[in-house]
């Protein structure tokens, strides 16, 4: 699929300009708003709807953990956000699950049910999705021509796959390098193969790393 807009573009950065700028205030909002509720709320308050909020909660947290095994059975890609959302909902239930419980004769249910199912689960969908990326990670690796281990996934940047590509192309594009059999990325990092041997080295690095 073609990237009409390229990161260059005046388009793209007045967004991601927004983009930064829209996260950048929140985050330093939310620390006077965290200072205020914590001089503001009371430590026991009455809740209408106290049924609705919580029935709610749990019907999100069923569709969401639905999806993620459908996504699982069908092996989409898409399994991947999936699983950080359906972790996510999982670990926010065990916290308010306890928080809520806390004083009460069903704190040790509570605590049990984090300890024995929320929890677990969602570190397990957190390393599925985490795993799954650094696979993906590794084939566009080797895919666009590069050899040796991919780097790791906190220092990937956006659109890192494009970036790839572009050097691969530009690489194998050049007679002398591919005369040499082995060449720089556009940056002046080495280990990157010609086309001739990414043909023949690629199909089975992809199959060792799956």
């Amino acid at each position: 699929m073609a990237i009409t807009i390229p990161p260059s573009h005046p388009r793209a950065q007045s967004m991601r300009r927004l983009f930064l700028g829209v996260m950048t205030a929140s985050f330093i909002f939310l620390f006077p708003w965290i200072g205020y509720l914590s001089v503001s709320l009371p430590a026991q308050y009455k809740v209408h709807q106290w049924d609705i909020a919580w029935v709610g909660f749990d019907c999100l947290l069923v569709v969401a953990v639905g999806i993620t095994a459908w996504c699982a059975w069908r092996k989409r890609q898409i399994f991947i956000p999936w699983a950080i959302i359906t972790g996510t909902l999982l670990t926010c239930d065990a916290w308010f699950d306890i928080v809520m419980d806390w004083n009460t004769p069903g704190l040790w249910f509570s605590v049990l049910t984090a300890a024995v199912g929320e929890l677990p689960l969602a570190a397990l969908l957190f390393f599925a999705a985490r795993r799954l990326f650094r696979i993906n990670l590794d084939m566009a690796w080797a895919l666009t021509g590069h050899t040796g281990p991919a780097p790791k996934v906190s220092r990937i940047g956006l659109l890192a796959t494009a970036a790839w590509l572009y050097e691969f192309n530009a690489t194998t594009a050049a007679p002398d390098d591919a005369a040499a059999g082995d060449s720089s990325d556009a940056n002046g990092r080495t280990g990157i193969d010609t086309a001739s041997r990414t043909r023949d080295g690629v199909p089975q690095r992809v199959d060792a790393q799956a």
